[in-house]
């Protein structure tokens, strides 16, 4: 996946920007506890407390945190907490009955969130927009074939000229999720046939490495602004795990 770049000073702080407005988030870079404290008080949309346990893994860092009422999980981008930190975090999206693969465990509720904010400093929302650049050593990912009825990323690629507009269908595994920015959820996918990756936009949501089949409109040269530019990206597509 190529994508265009301009200002990136620029680019960060607006997509930075549009990212905490989204998440219903405090915005400021750093904020002490008793900012936590006022953030929760003043939009009901955050969640703030304890945090009692954390899992880290590949992209995402899992807390469970102690609101004083109740214990909940939330997902975000990687961050440096242990049990004891006061945090806060949107409850924007949460996801009913969600089994994680790569921890091989059900969650009843958990919040995909693009950041914490913590006594310390709030991490930054993961920006849908990087490019996800593959070693000069990369292999394509094994195992990831063509899904009944659908297309490889590389065959999207190769004719996305008249693909252009159509309903197309590709399996792929998630190599990065992004929630809540700009409205929409964002997701890169992996298969076979390709080291490059394809975007999609999404209501639906899914962790690094499920392997999910995406459906939904192709766009060519679609631009988002502030200099993105995405040759191809699914819009609105309907994510299936598999």
């Amino acid at each position: 996946m190529m994508i265009r770049r301009t200002n990136f000073s620029i680019v960060l702080v607006a997509c930075f920007s549009l990212g905490l407005l989204n998440a219903g988030t405090i915005n400021v870079a750093y904020a002490t506890q008793d900012n936590i404290k006022e953030s929760q008080k003043n939009d009901p949309r955050n969640i703030y407390g304890k945090v009692t346990d954390v899992i880290d893994v590949d992209g995402y860092t899992y807390a469970e945190v102690d609101s004083g009422k109740e214990k909940v999980w939330a997902a975000g981008p990687p961050t440096p907490l242990k049990a004891g930190d006061m945090i806060a975090f949107s409850s924007q999206m949460p996801m009913q009955n969600f089994h994680s693969k790569s921890l091989g465990r059900d969650f009843p509720v958990i919040y995909f969130i693009s950041g914490f904010i913590t006594d310390k400093e709030t991490t930054a929302p993961v920006s849908p927009h990087a490019q996800i650049k593959q070693p000069q050593s990369a292999v394509p990912i094994e195992g990831i074939n063509k899904a009944e009825g659908g297309n490889t990323i590389s065959e999207i690629y190769a004719d996305k000229s008249k693909l252009d507009g159509k309903t197309v269908r590709v399996r792929g595994k998630v190599t990065k999720f992004s929630a809540n920015i700009m409205g929409k959820n964002w997701l890169h996918i992996r298969d076979s046939s390709t080291l490059d990756d394809l975007t999609a936009t999404t209501d639906g949501a899914a962790m690094v490495g499920d392997v999910v089949i995406a459906e939904g409109k192709l766009e060519l040269d679609k631009d988002y602004g502030y200099g993105y530019l995405y040759p191809a990206i699914i819009e609105h597509a309907k994510i299936t795990k598999e």
